[in-house]
């Protein structure tokens, strides 16, 4: 009966810790960053604002991306054309690739402490949203092939 009664306190604790320790990854890059493009070091308490602020975005964003891909395959059932089919899948895949894009353009323009500019950040942006978009295509199929050992096949 005690741990019913704290369980809201737990639950807010595990949140928070969640998202503290999450926000390392965005301090870490800020620090890489800092290093590339040899800019001033942002103040602790500014550098984990910033982390934090970044774990909510990449929440939302990465919400976006799931649905991006889950939602043609729902659009898909009963269509018999395959014209169709293919459609919604290439809409479904470049939605997902604009989020993802979106992502990494926010992760270059706001983790620098330098002001970026458009022109110069795209590229890799794209680069990394196609990449990580191939690996959200192919890491099912990798699980699919190759963990029987792990599920007892």
């Amino acid at each position: 009966m005690k741990l019913k009664a704290d369980a809201g306190a737990l639950l807010a604790i595990g949140i928070i810790l969640a998202i503290l320790g999450a926000s390392r990854f965005y301090a870490a890059l800020d620090d890489c960053f800092t290093i590339i493009y040899r800019l001033p070091q942002r103040s602790s308490l500014r550098q984990n604002l910033v982390a934090i602020g970044m774990v909510f975005m990449f929440i939302l964003l990465f919400v976006l991306i799931i649905v991006a891909n889950i939602v043609p395959l729902f659009l898909v059932i009963g269509i018999e054309n395959y014209g169709a089919r293919s459609g919604i899948y290439l809409l479904g895949f470049l939605c997902s690739l604009l989020a993802t894009f979106i992502e990494f353009e926010i992760i270059y323009w706001v983790i620098p402490n330098k002001k970026m500019s458009f022109k110069v950040t795209w590229c890799g942006a794209l680069v990394g949203a196609f990449l990580l978009e191939i690996v959200l295509m192919w890491f099912p199929l990798y699980v699919r092939d190759n963990t029987n050992s792990y599920t007892g096949k």
